[in-house]
């Protein structure tokens, strides 16, 4: 399972090319997402398919601030709660109402910077929302 994506650049306009390669990649599947990308203080792109409830602006939030906090894929911290048998709540002192530790969030790295940004996807299935980041970005954007 990929935790989090490592690329060389990072840039608003890669931000774009990403969002858009996921997008597409969700009109092709006949897929309904919305879509988040990140820096760690501000929105770079987003996408709200029409088809979808305004409440999905709270879960790209939520499942974002968790691959934040934690420096890795939601989907990730989701597996490792439950294989630890812990909790965001009684276990990290987290608000359930501000963080989702559900699969759809991944932070992009910058090589020999650290983390500069998170991208999240909401609408299918949470290891779907993980697995169409995955799916329309690597080999384009990162191996």
């Amino acid at each position: 399972m990929i935790r989090q994506i490592t690329l060389k650049k990072f840039s608003n306009r890669i931000a774009l090319e990403m969002g858009l390669a996921i997008v597409a990649l969700a009109k092709e599947r006949n897929q309904h997402i919305a879509i988040e990308i990140s820096r760690l203080n501000h929105a770079i792109f987003l996408f709200v398919d029409d088809s979808l409830p305004a409440d999905k602006h709270n879960w790209l939030r939520r499942k974002a601030k968790v691959a934040k906090h934690f420096e890795e894929s939601s989907l990730s911290v989701k597996y490792d709660l439950i294989n630890g048998n812990m909790t965001l709540k009684d276990t990290f002192a987290l608000d359930e109402k501000e963080y989702l530790a559900k699969g759809g969030a991944i932070p992009i790295f910058v090589k020999n910077a650290g983390m500069i940004a998170i991208i999240a996807v909401s609408g299918l299935h949470d290891e779907e929302d993980h697995k169409i980041i995955i799916d329309a970005l690597q080999g384009k954007f990162f191996e």
